[in-house]
């Protein structure tokens, strides 16, 4: 990827923004919604940004005016004068962006879906804002406004949750469970103290989970669109990934990016999967094929020892070539 996508705190910081016209306009009301101190530098300045403006600075810019600040925007339309403030702000390893030269910028702006405190960042590298933006409007269809009173519930019960579920694991499938299920829905019907209530009794019900399961996911013909929705909402859960050379790097990377992950030399032995679920981890078996399990003994020594799993067929390849109807 051309840039890590990253949150950037700006909560009482000082934020420089070069210019003073429309584009400069748009890029300080965002900044200011994200709780930044405002110098403004530029000969001319549009009334509303000077409304904006902790600093105003009507005058042409000068290297100085990088001193103390945790982020520089030039939104000007002098490429020269552009140049030179990113040129001053990397000198200083100050990020910097500028305004529809992505060539110049250390960081970059995304298109953003507000559901605070949950936040969507979409980004093309600023090579295809327009894109970006449709991605975005895409995503606004998806997700229901009250998600962000679920992200707030979340924050007033995360240290509840953390004194009652002292391991790592414990509290992701805690969350997991709670952001999937009735209390979720109680928050999107817009009933929060119904959920606070489910909460409330999901968290005094808690206790460690001492077993963990197998999810056995069939890929298919190894073609990431052939994957169900089913596949991959277990690929998200998994906490370990062991999966065939076969498997391409492109399906592998839709599993949870913390999971840990095994390369398979030679096969998965059932007793290997066992030991993996007794230590309460949820345990991806992840192979080409629409039904790899067949004719193995795996899903017996699961069984005989206790352990939870599913299996989940992939896509036959027989029947994604399917000759074209008359």
């Amino acid at each position: 990827m051309d840039f890590l996508p990253l949150f950037h705190s700006l909560q009482g910081r000082t934020v420089l923004v070069v210019g003073g016209g429309d584009v400069a306009l748009r890029k300080a009301r965002l900044l200011a919604s994200a709780g930044a101190r405002l110098r403004v530098v530029a000969p001319r300045v549009h009334d509303a940004l000077q409304a904006l403006a902790t600093e105003l600075r009507m005058r042409p810019y000068a290297g100085a005016d990088l001193d103390g600040v945790a982020l520089a925007v030039a939104a000007t339309d002098d490429t020269p004068l552009n140049a030179t403030v990113s040129a001053q702000a990397q000198a200083r390893c100050i990020p910097v962006n500028v305004v529809d030269s992505p060539s110049l910028c250390s960081v970059v702006f995304p298109a953003i879906v507000d559901r605070s405190p949950l936040v969507v960042a979409v980004g093309s590298g600023g090579h295809a804002p327009v894109l970006a933006r449709l991605v975005r409007a895409k995503i606004e269809t998806w997700l229901p406004a009250r998600y962000g009173q679920l992200a707030e519930l979340g924050r007033q019960f995360r240290g509840r949750v953390k004194a009652r579920l002292p391991g790592v694991q414990q509290r992701r499938v805690f969350w997991e469970d709670t952001f999937q299920g009735a209390v979720a829905e109680a928050v999107f019907a817009g009933q929060p103290d119904q959920a606070r209530r489910l909460l409330d009794a999901q968290l005094a019900q808690a206790a460690p989970r001492r077993l963990g399961e197998v999810y056995w996911i069939g890929a298919g013909p190894c073609d990431p669109d052939l994957l169900t929705f089913r596949a991959l909402r277990l690929m998200q859960q998994a906490d370990v990934v062991l999966h065939d050379a076969a498997v391409p790097a492109a399906i592998v990377d839709l599993c949870r990016r913390d999971a840990d992950r095994i390369a398979l030399a030679q096969p998965c032995r059932g007793e290997m999967l066992a030991g993996l679920a007794r230590q309460g981890k949820r345990v991806l078996r992840l192979a080409a094929g629409a039904a790899p399990w067949q004719g193995d003994a795996t899903l017996d020594v699961l069984a005989a020892q206790g352990i939870v799993f599913q299996v989940v067929p992939g896509v036959a390849a027989h029947s994604v070539n399917l000759p074209p109807s008359a």
